[in-house]
């Protein structure tokens, strides 16, 4: 093969690696493979060996059934499926015959066409699908495809041909082409235009024509309901579905027909008939002809009126009431039935009846069917009789009598007129007509006489009388008779007539001159006649044709006390007292003839009312006579003539009594003059008060007077008087005595006590008082004023308690306060207050009197009582002034007693002090009052140190301290004092005001030297940790600063109040000019407070500083609020230049172990990639050789390969996962070695056997050299020493490329520890590919894997397994490799030779020489398992060893499963440990403590998935021999049984 060749092979391959395909080129003549692609490779998985057989890659033993390479050729390509057994696809084969690289060869493209051929089985499934159901459907289903004009069938139903009844061979013809066949030639033209229409549109055909039926050999009507769509070539498609659709059109024109007629009848029906659809509106759904007609428009005319709301057709003045019954009758389902009025076109009236009644509903909306009828003409021929019948004088009524019951039918406006009523009222309260309305007492007799007219046929001619709309009676004449013969239903015409002008007049004069008319037969007493205008006998009406004295007083015989008996007919008035009724009468009567009978006229006044009212002024008489004869005080009558002249009428017996005279003796004191009996002293005022009343005539009047007693001496009497005017001028008066003697005597002595008080009140005002008087508050009246202020108050603010108390509200300074008092002093409300006996009335102000510059606050004090004599309400005024307790009073309100040592108020106008308070355990208080200056300067020059002094001096300046309170509420000022010991103290002095507007201060003064020695020591804490603090105050701007040391040293601070200055001071470095700017941002005070609002934890920046030596300093600032109020701001600064350097070292540790902890975690990450990779490989060929197994079970040698290839799976998937756990134990330290006796030579031998097939099987020479070997046997942990050199070995054989030698060298070393010791070199060297330098360097790092090896299976944790168990028998480990030369590891481990050791724990040996299946053989076990799989795998294999095995699902099933059992049942138990009920552990415990002989010795063996060292240990703990980790190992299990059994 040229270069030439080998070139162009090399990009066949390139190209067929890259190919959508698999492709497999194999030897014509052996079948062996020559090339496979990638995706070949992965097809096939054993594709990838070298001189493969094509079908031993398939699976196969000899060529593959469905190779055809001997039927192939060189020109065209071999096609044919192929289903893979593995993983159940279909392949699609292409092969021919090829020459590769020089030798006859066949190639095979494989193309998975699994999915197409599902989808076309699919689509071919659901086409059948389709055409079942479409071909089931009743309807015709069609598909055509448009080709131009033609339109070609692609699918017809079968209910399409059966529809159709095309002939088979218009069937042949239609399967073709459509070319409408069959359709009606009148209906071709149009078919033929609307499916070109659509066909251009692109929109949905709806279509009805007529089709020949071959089979019915008739037209039929099809419906065509068609749209047009596009397939996926864009061929354009025609969907039809046809309906056989003749019934319905048979249907539609019979409707017609029938509607037609129905138009007719309708239209025939006189008047018209509509139906409405009503929702807001009426809308016209249907109307007749005769509906337009009733208005005067056409048909036509009358559509475009109804377009809109149909109520608007009505006349405007019926339409709401139009609506409104309508709707009513939709509402209530009932026929509306009523009359209204339309407008004619030409402009008159038409008056229509209508009929209206809801017959369904349309869109939710319900029909109202209505029936119109024109009444016009009825109308008018009605008015025309109403107005003739309303014409005649009085009425005419109809009336249709049913047996009893009288129903009126008609009855003209007359008729109600007659009692004054109104048509619409008469109807209302009469429903029977004028006949409810007759007068009870004549009802009978017109009912009767009625019913003899009815029965005879005769004229009912009667008067009789009814009660009109007034309440009065009237007289109405009734003449009327039946119509036609007598009936069970009869009609009555009545004229109902008035009384005449005459027969008025002498009713008139009847009911005037008697309550009752009687006309009494003379001979029976029986009632002729009766005429009452009220009952006068009681409740029921009095009748004619009774007994006189039944009818009126309810007897059996003529009564004791009727004057028929007792006085003669003469026409006088006589008095009848009827019984005990206490009613009384007078009667008269006279004889006379009533049609021709002799009889009484009697007339009957009732004069109960009069005759009561005379009783009653008797009694009334009697009554006043009584009262005044034992009225205590006395009444008199006096009668004042119309010359002025007053002389008593009557004088009582009371009054008498009372001036100690018998009333002769008074009637001649007071005879000539009324005032006669008066004290000298009251007659004028009392006279002139009486004649006042007598000139107004109004109300009373009150007299009160001392009046003379018989024993000369007097008796104070108060006089009631009322006025009576008579008609001839005069007048009587009528007085009322009353004694006061009793209560003048009270009013002296309250007098007095009123005195007192006001004379109290002015006689000893008290030191602070300002003004005191006293007023009349209801008269609105100062009475007096005594003014202390000198300000003249009453001269200039007047009398007049109104204006005087408006002008002292003036000196109120507040408004508020000002409005305070006015509502409180003013008259109104001061008599307010007092109704509500609110007596009291008291206010403190601030006010300044007239000439005062500062004010001071008073008190306003009224207190109110009531005049004696007047019952006015006097008001006394105290005004004190309480600035000093006001003053004292705040002072102690702010300041707690115990926390100071002295509070001074300070009256700085007057520039004197007053102690107000004093703690008696301080020291330095200054006396109890002085001047302030004086004190000030005492304390400055004397007693506060000299630091302090002009500090102290200027803070209690009186400008300064004015000026300060201004600005601010209060300060504070802290200066330090030498006492009286000689002791320094720091003492601080809070200065705020009492009141600015009268210089008033308060100064307390708290000693805080305990406070500052503690702030002192914080500032020694603070020196120690920061070079720089400061101290912000907020409010006044001031800076202190403190330096180390100030502080160490006891110095004063640094303060200013300029905080540009501040910033400069604070950093103190060599170029703060530079850096200023910065600064000075960061020290303003608004950036302060900004960035504290943010972070009111605190915030901190830093900055550089250089030294005076040219050195970089860094220097940190912290700004947090030195307070809870946020009324300070402390600023401390320290050197961070060290703590930087360190921050930044730690920092550099920190980025250089974060990379460390990235390339771990990318470590961790490629770990678990590759782990899922290797993982599932293992799986795959599990799951795939279980497939396999599963499909041929009747080949047993193929089950067994697979079975085979399985277990290989299992134990590398299980040899992961234990290097993952082994890694764990080992980072845990976990791992404990065990001591055992170990042959060296054994131990080769034993990794040589499990090496050399690997080399063999991998193309490797393995070589083994045991080097200068002198102590063969040494104690150690055989499992852990393999375990190092197994996956240092299989490494080697793993990187080691075919062809490739691996060679194990161990040699003995001299021991480095001193004593019977060994050391052991083993070197194992390889020709492999080889490692890089870098990786090298993490080579035994957890996860490390070399980039450049790829497709190699492992954890990557080997390497750190070993190096791990190698520390952990305190050996070494070292590598050398070089790339693409292989590789070399050295391990040395020394162990203590095994001839010291005879105590060696030989457990692992003993029974090592009998076998397994003897010592199972015949034995039981108790297994305690909740997974069945793993029950039935574990009985299975011990059964395979001739073990027989109980199971149990949980622990508390195998604990009673073993205590049931007598002992000796089972030979061990073997224990899963995570079950429900109880686990392992539980049970193991339950088991042991059971008092039975083999509870304690019965081996239990620990079988779970946790494999741990602490499991391990803790399955021991709960008492279990032995620990077997699953998954189960077989050989593991019956070395620990054997061991345990033995």
């Amino acid at each position: 093969m040229t270069t030439k060749d080998s070139l162009s092979m090399n990009q066949l391959k390139a190209v067929l690696d890259n190919a959508p395909v698999a492709v497999f080129v194999s030897a014509t003549r052996d079948y062996r493979l020559l090339y496979t692609n990638r995706l070949a490779r992965e097809l096939f998985p054993e594709a990838g060996r070298t001189d493969a057989a094509c079908y031993a890659v398939a699976g196969f033993d000899k060529p593959c059934p469905s190779c055809h390479a001997g039927e192939m050729s060189r020109t065209e390509l071999r096609v044919r499926e192929y289903h893979h057994p593995g993983n159940h696809r279909i392949y699609q084969l292409s092969g021919k015959l090829i020459d590769w690289a020089g030798e006859p060869a066949h190639i095979e493209y494989f193309l998975d066409i699994t999915d197409e051929k599902r989808e076309k089985e699919n689509h071919r499934k659901a086409e059948k699908d389709l055409r079942t159901t479409l071909g089931s459907l009743p309807c015709g289903l069609c598909v055509y495809r448009l080709e131009g004009s033609r339109i070609i069938p692609v699918f017809h139903n079968q209910a399409f041909y059966e529809m159709t009844g095309y002939s088979q061979e218009h069937i042949r013809s239609v399967e073709r082409e459509t070319n409408y066949l069959g359709v009606h030639p009148e209906d071709l033209a149009p078919l033929q235009k609307k499916i070109e229409e659509v066909s251009r549109s692109g929109g949905v055909i709806q279509h009805i024509y007529r089709l020949w039926n071959d089979k019915r050999n008739e037209y039929r009507w099809i419906r065509l309901d068609g749209s047009f769509g596009a397939d996926e070539a864009g061929q354009r498609l025609l969907y039809g579905v046809y309906s056989d659709f003749s019934e319905q059109k048979r249907l539609e024109e019979e409707l017609t027909g029938s509607g037609e007629k129905m138009q007719d009848i309708i239209n025939a029906i006189p008047g018209g008939v509509a139906i409405y659809r009503v929702s807001s509106i009426f809308e016209t759904m249907f109307f007749s002809d005769g509906v337009p007609e009733l208005s005067g428009y056409t048909v036509e005319e009358y559509k475009e009126l109804t377009r809109g709301d149909a109520a608007k057709l009505t006349y405007p003045e019926d339409t709401a009431m139009v609506v409104e019954k309508l709707r009513t009758a939709i509402k209530t389902h009932t026929v509306a039935d009523f009359e209204f009025r339309k407008l004619h076109r030409d402009g008159h009236i038409v008056w229509v009846h209508i009929q209206a009644k809801q017959i369904g509903e349309d869109s939710g909306y319900p029909l109202l069917h209505c029936v119109f009828h024109n009444i016009s003409a009825l109308r008018d021929t009605q008015m025309e009789l109403n107005h003739l019948v309303n014409s005649i004088p009085g009425g005419i009524a109809s009336y249709r009598v049913d047996g009893g019951r009288v129903t009126p039918l008609f009855m003209s406006d007359g008729v109600p007129a007659l009692t004054g009523h109104t048509r619409e009222e008469y109807n209302e309260s009469f429903p029977q007509g004028i006949l409810d309305n007759i007068y009870e007492p004549d009802r009978a007799r017109v009912f009767g006489a009625g019913q003899a007219a009815l029965e005879s046929g005769g004229i009912l001619d009667i008067s009789y009388r009814v009660c009109r709309k007034d309440g009065t009676l009237g007289w109405i004449h009734l003449n009327g008779r039946r119509m036609g013969p007598p009936a069970e239903s009869m009609r009555f015409y009545a004229v109902y007539t008035g009384m005449s002008e005459e027969s008025h007049m002498y009713q008139s004069i009847a009911n005037e001159t008697a309550d009752g008319i009687y006309v009494i037969d003379r001979a029976s007493y029986e009632l002729l006649y009766v005429n009452e205008s009220r009952n006068l006998f009681g409740e029921t009406p009095v009748c004619a044709g009774q007994k006189c004295y039944t009818a009126l007083f309810g007897k059996s015989e003529p009564c004791a006390f009727c004057t028929l008996g007792t006085n003669a007919p003469d026409g006088q008035e006589h008095a009848m007292p009827v019984g005990n009724t206490g009613r009384f009468y007078t009667t008269r009567f006279k004889e006379s003839n009533w049609n021709g009978i002799p009889a009484y006229i009697k007339y009957v006044q009732d004069v109960t009312g009069e005759v009561t009212a005379r009783l009653e002024k008797e009694r009334l008489e009697l009554y006043f006579q009584t009262l005044v004869e034992n009225l205590p005080g006395g009444i008199s009558v006096i009668r004042s003539e119309s010359d002025g002249v007053m002389t008593p009428e009557f004088i009582s017996d009371g009054f008498a009594a009372m001036t100690h005279m018998s009333v002769d003796e008074a009637y001649a004191v007071y005879a000539g003059d009324i005032f006669a009996g008066f004290h000298p002293d009251d007659v004028t005022t009392n006279r002139n008060k009486l004649l006042a009343y007598m000139e107004s005539g109004e109300g009373h009047c009150e007299l009160t007077a001392r009046m003379k007693r018989g024993d000369g001496g007097y008796v104070w009497v108060k006089s009631t008087l009322s006025m009576l005017k008579l008609p001839d001028g005069q007048r009587r008066i009528y007085s009322v005595y009353t004694d006061i003697s009793k209560a003048m005597a009270e009013n002296r002595l309250l007098r007095r006590q009123y005195e007192n008080l006001l004379l109290q009140h002015y006689r000893a005002p008290g030191p602070d008082t300002l003004i005191v008087g006293h007023c009349n508050i209801t008269r609105n009246k100062i009475l007096e004023i005594k003014d202390y202020t000198d300000s003249k108050l009453l001269e200039k603010l007047g009398e007049n308690r109104e204006a005087f108390f408006t002008g002292i509200a003036d000196l109120v300074v507040e408004k508020e306060e000002r409005q305070t008092f006015l509502n409180t002093y003013l008259n109104a409300p001061s008599l307010a207050a007092f109704a509500r006996k609110e007596a009291e009335r008291v206010l403190d102000c601030f006010i300044k009197l007239p000439g005062e510059e500062r004010g001071r606050y008073v008190r306003f004090k009224v207190n109110m009582v009531e005049t004696p004599d007047t019952g006015d309400i006097t008001g006394i005024l105290t005004v004190t002034d309480i600035t000093e307790q006001t003053i004292s009073d705040r002072i102690l309100h702010r300041l707690s007693s115990s926390s100071h040592d002295y509070i001074v108020d300070l009256n700085l106008h007057e520039d004197s002090y007053q102690i107000l308070s004093s703690n008696k355990n301080a020291r330095l208080v200054p006396q109890s009052h002085g001047r302030h200056s004086e004190r000030v300067a005492h304390m400055a020059a004397s007693v506060v140190v000299p630091r302090d002094r002009e500090q102290y001096r200027k803070a209690l300046e009186p400008d300064r301290i004015i000026r300060r309170l201004k600005e601010q509420d209060a300060y504070t000022v802290a200066y330090s004092v030498t006492d009286e010991d000689g002791e320094i103290r720091t003492k601080n002095m809070s200065v705020f005001a009492s009141d600015l507007r009268l210089g008033r201060i308060c100064l307390v003064c708290t000693d805080i030297t305990d406070s500052v020695r503690e702030q002192q020591g914080l500032l020694n804490m603070i020196a120690y940790t920061f070079d720089l603090a400061g101290f912000l105050h907020v409010g006044s701007g001031l800076f202190t600063m403190y330096t180390r040391r100030m502080v160490l040293e006891n110095l004063p601070p640094y303060r200013t109040e300029d905080l540009s200055r501040a910033a400069g001071a604070f950093t103190g470095c060599r170029d703060a000019e530079q850096s200023m700017p910065e600064a000075r941002e960061q020290f303003r005070l608004e950036t302060m407070l900004n960035r504290l609002a943010q972070k009111p934890a605190g915030y901190d920046f830093v900055f550089p500083c250089r030294t005076g030596e040219g050195g970089l300093l860094y220097k940190q600032v912290n700004v947090l609020w030195g307070d809870q109020n946020h009324g300070t701001i402390c600023i401390v600064r320290a050197d961070v230049t060290d703590m930087l350097a360190a921050e930044r070292a730690s920092k550099k540790a920190l980025e250089d172990a974060l990379a460390l902890a990235r390339e771990a975690s990318q470590a961790k990450s490629d770990f678990l990639t590759s782990m899922s990779h290797d993982i599932r490989t293992p799986m795959n060929a599990i799951m795939g050789m279980t497939t396999l197994a599963l499909a041929y079970l009747d080949d047993r040698e193929r089950v067994k390969g697979c079975l085979e290839r399985i277990s290989v799976a299992n134990k590398h998937l299980l040899s992961l996962i234990n290097d993952v756990l082994d890694m764990s134990r080992i980072e845990r330290s976990k791992i404990t070695l065990s001591q055992r006796e170990l042959s060296l030579y054994e131990l080769i031998e034993q990794l040589s056997a499990i090496m050399e097939p690997q080399a063999r099987e991998a193309g490797l020479r393995f070589v083994i050299q045991p080097l200068a070997i002198t102590h063969e046997r040494f104690l150690g942990d055989s499992l852990r020493i393999s375990q190092i050199l197994i996956n240092l070995l299989s490494n080697a054989v793993k990187f080691t490329p075919e062809g490739g030698q691996v060679d194990f060298l161990v040699e003995e070393t001299p021991a480095l520890e001193v004593g019977e010791r060994v050391r052991y070199r083993f070197t194992i060297r390889d020709t492999g590919i080889g490692m890089s330098e870098t990786f090298l360097t993490r080579i035994f790092e957890p996860f490390a894997r070399d980039a450049s090896v790829v497709r190699v299976e492992g954890t990557g944790l080997g390497l750190s397994i070993v190096k791990g168990l190698v520390e952990l028998m305190d050996g070494e480990i070292m590598v050398s490799s070089h790339v693409g030369k292989g590789t070399a590891f050295r391990v040395e481990l020394e162990f203590e030779t095994a001839r010291r050791r005879k105590d060696v724990d030989e457990r692992g040996e003993k029974g090592s020489g009998a076998s397994g299946e003897d010592l199972l053989a015949g034995r039981t076990f108790l297994i305690a398992e909740d997974n069945m799989i793993n029950a039935e795998l574990l009985s299975e294999l011990l059964q395979m060893h001739g073990a027989k095995s109980i199971v149990s699902a949980d622990g508390d099933q195998v604990l009673h499963a073993f205590a049931r059992m007598p002992p000796g049942t089972y030979d061990a138990i073997l224990m899963d440990i995570q079950m429900p009920k109880m686990t392992g552990y539980e049970a193991t415990r339950a088991i042991r403590e059971l008092n039975r002989p083999d509870a304690a010795t019965i081996p239990i063996v620990a079988m779970t998935a946790n494999a741990f060292t602490e499991d391990i240990q803790a399955s021991l703990d709960a008492g279990m021999n032995a620990h077997v980790a699953k998954p189960i190992d077989v050989d593991v299990l019956r070395a620990t049984l054997g061991r345990l059994l033995d």
